[in-house]
């Protein structure tokens, strides 16, 4: 079996240092960090390294804050400042040790993956799944980084980013565990030649792990490719690029899965609460604020599943509810505006 392991940063930490859901406004950051095959495999999985840090609770609430006088609030903000900036000094080791152990962890398994046949059609493979990463995660909300054998410049970037985060994050790691590839293989006549007809399958389950050990999400993905040949071409044994390209399409797979568990693909949508008969209602003339930026309506747009403000404008329309949403799944969120009521009109005294 092989194992890939990737390190990301998205899950908030709480003071308890449990993860929290990823939050919209987060970038997961993945980073292969192992690659494992069945002559390879150490006798003990790698894991996560370490043990996150309890991070301390912020001194003041928002309650407390709101509750106080502007003096006392802005002094309040300074120490909560004060110790958010403590508290990602204090996620930003973890999340640097976490990339060091991983990167030299993985570096004294590729030096046993390159000693096998099937350790370096795996390195072939997933020395491509940059480009592949790049087809199947959304940009806007996931940040792949290649190998750990990196150049130091992108060593110092990974630990910049770590140190520059906005939002106190945690590493977590995806495990893609590869079974040994299998063959099958027939031959049949057809208009007096002999083809041979090739089956290969790949199969890997992934796993996705926080950094305290907690599984997030995992699955498993199979990927068959079929060949044919004629007994004019026919080879013995396994087609090395045919097993790279198996290996390949299972990683897109596996991509596209994880990729799908953390973005969502919505669209929102302005209806009127008189529905139909409302004819007054002009969607496209509503504006629209998604966690503070501005966001174009009727248009899909890929965010981080998880808790969202959405607000809509609409002259002579208020919206119904709440602003708050949960987005779990991606589709349309259509978003009721009810039309404000006019106001009395006032009535004239007569002159006396």
């Amino acid at each position: 079996m092989a194992l890939v392991v990737a390190c990301a940063v998205g899950y908030a930490i709480g003071a308890d240092g449990e993860e929290d859901a990823p939050s919209g406004t987060q970038k997961v950051m993945l980073k292969i960090a192992t690659v494992e095959t069945p002559d390879t495999r150490t006798a003990k999985t790698w894991n996560p390294p370490a043990t996150p840090m309890t991070l301390q609770e912020l001194p003041h609430t928002e309650a407390d804050i709101a509750n106080a006088t502007p003096e006392e609030a802005r002094q309040m903000a300074k120490e909560n400042r004060v110790k958010k900036l403590a508290n990602q000094g204090i996620q930003a080791a973890i999340a640097t040790d976490a990339y060091l152990k991983a990167q030299q962890h993985f570096e004294g398994v590729r030096k046993k993956l390159e000693g096998t046949v099937f350790g370096k059609q795996v390195i072939l493979a997933v020395d491509k799944f940059a480009g592949i990463a790049g087809e199947c995660f959304d940009p806007d909300c996931i940040e792949f980084f290649h190998r750990m054998d990196n150049d130091e410049g992108d060593k110092e970037q990974f630990l910049q980013d770590m140190k520059s985060t906005d939002t106190l994050c945690a590493p977590y790691f995806i495990k893609l565990i590869f079974d040994n590839p299998r063959h099958e293989s027939g031959k049949v006549v057809m208009n007096g030649q002999e083809i041979k007809r090739s089956k290969t399958t790949i199969t890997i389950t992934y796993q996705v792990q926080a950094l305290n050990g907690r599984m997030i999400t995992s699955g498993m993905v199979k990927e068959e490719k079929m060949t044919k040949t004629s007994n004019a071409v026919q080879r013995s044994g396994t087609d090395e690029g045919v097993l790279i390209d198996t290996i390949e399409e299972a990683l897109r797979k596996v991509a596209k899965r994880i990729n799908d568990h953390f973005v969502a693909k919505v669209t929102i949508k302005a209806v009127s609460a008189g529905g139909k008969k409302d004819e007054d209602f002009d969607a496209e003339a509503a504006t629209v604020e998604l966690d503070g930026e501005s966001a174009e309506i009727d248009t899909e747009i890929s965010i981080m599943k998880g808790k969202h403000t959405i607000v809509i404008d609409l002259d002579e329309y208020k919206q119904r509810g709440s602003t708050s949403f949960n987005i779990r799944k991606s589709g349309p969120i259509k978003i009721v505006l009810k039309k404000k009521e006019a106001p009395p009109k006032k009535e004239a005294k007569d002159d006396e």
